[in-house]
């Protein structure tokens, strides 16, 4: 699905790869635990942090004209990987962020 949108400074935004799902998790700053589908459980890298096919991380978004949500597995982290939508099988919100 194309969602091409026009950013008030005139420049175009590609939010073509925005997992909709993750949207309300990121707004409301809520930590969330998503499970794998079979075969992806470490394609992050992150092996020990997975838990085999579980994540628990914060939702984060990147910045630029094609924007895609983030795994941000603390409050200290300045980033991380991108969430793959094809990848993610179940969202379980855990709590909000305490500032």
């Amino acid at each position: 699905m194309e969602r091409i949108e026009y950013h008030r400074s005139g420049n175009k935004m590609d939010y073509s790869d925005i997992d909709t799902r993750f949207e309300r998790y990121h707004d409301s700053k809520q930590r969330v635990e998503v499970t794998w589908k079979d075969g992806f459980e470490d394609y992050t890298g992150y092996g020990c942090r997975t838990e085999g096919k579980k994540a628990r991380f914060y939702v984060g978004k990147s910045a630029g004209w094609k924007p895609v949500f983030l795994q941000i597995y603390s409050r200290a982290s300045h980033g991380g990987p991108a969430i793959l939508s094809s990848a993610v099988e179940s969202i379980r919100p855990l709590g909000i962020f305490k500032y």
